[in-house]
């Protein structure tokens, strides 16, 4: 991925290669290119669907037995999302499950279910929801769950996890996850919190931003606490020794995010399809939000540094 697709966003190369990897198959890159094109002749210039991560859509194409079919169907869902929400980067990742798991008459009832949804958890925390959480709403919604019941444990889950995390924008992503499980809500989120103090206790720290997500479809993936640990601790160590995954590669926090990416999708082989598509979505909702978080932080140390030189000049 790396060596082919050398001008896309370095961040979303191991998360395309985990989707080959997850398959296991070797990267299309002629695939890869041909769904490219596609993006590019049924997008205009600025489409969320041509941003940052247009890579890991041209992957998810490439992977499908008709990319032109599944592409026409994730547009019909994304106009639908976009009657319902305002244009975000997060919203094609939204089309693209929608497209796989409902059908195309449901677009519309589907987008505006998970609005509603959204709208409640918008006055629930209204300055931690944002643009990523419209993905959570919209997985919420296709599960079927009564948006009540939904938001009720979603509440449950956010004050048990609160106190253990300093970012509540990240606590709140987790409560999104979680609350796909009928689980005991306490039973759940303890499983999270000690997964990630457990790998913390070893000397593997893992991401307390976006990535955390990750940790919450992992926890749900597998009761066995010490093995999850183990295995995230097995592959980032095997990460950490090839290239670009170093101490000059990626970084550690991401690195372990796929570590923990990679680990979830072998336990999925043992849980089944609809835990597959909920890995994917998250794993690649948390991609997209630590690259506009970097893309956040330099356009803030660019502008710091241009209102510098002018006040300088």
């Amino acid at each position: 991925m790396k060596s082919n697709f050398i001008w896309d966003n370095t961040m979303v190369h191991p998360l395309c290669a985990s989707l080959y990897t997850e398959r296991d198959k070797e990267v299309d890159v002629d695939n890869i290119r041909y769904a490219k094109d596609l993006i590019k002749k049924h997008t205009g210039l600025f489409s969320n669907f041509r941003g940052s991560v247009q890579l890991v859509y041209a992957t998810m194409l490439s992977l499908a037995e008709n990319p032109e079919i599944k592409l026409e169907k994730a547009l019909k869902a994304y106009n639908s999302l976009k009657n319902e929400f305002w244009s975000t980067q997060y919203l094609p990742i939204s089309a693209f499950v929608i497209a796989d798991l409902a059908d195309p008459v449901d677009y519309a009832a589907i987008s505006k279910r998970a609005k509603d949804l959204f709208r409640v958890m918008k006055q629930e925390h209204p300055f931690l929801t944002s643009g990523e959480d419209v993905t959570f709403a919209v997985m919420i919604a296709l599960s079927g769950l009564r948006i009540d019941l939904a938001i009720n444990e979603m509440e449950r889950c956010y004050q048990v996890l609160k106190g253990d995390f300093f970012s509540k924008n990240s606590v709140q992503s987790i409560s999104h996850v979680l609350t796909l499980s009928d689980e005991n809500t306490a039973d759940k989120c303890r499983r999270v919190v000690d997964i990630f103090n457990g790998l913390r206790s070893r000397g593997y720290k893992f991401g307390t931003g976006n990535e955390l997500a990750i940790l919450g479809v992992l926890s749900l993936g597998s009761k066995d606490i010490n093995k999850v640990i183990n295995d995230i601790i097995r592959v980032d160590d095997f990460l950490q020794s090839k290239k670009r995954f170093g101490i000059f590669g990626i970084g550690r926090p991401q690195r372990m995010m796929y570590a923990a990416i990679l680990v979830m999708q072998e336990y999925n082989k043992e849980i089944g399809n609809e835990s597959d598509r909920v890995m994917n979505m998250t794993s690649i909702n948390s991609v997209t939000g630590v690259i506009i978080a970097q893309q956040i932080a330099m356009s803030a140390a660019i502008a710091a540094s241009v209102a510098s030189a002018s006040n300088n000049n």
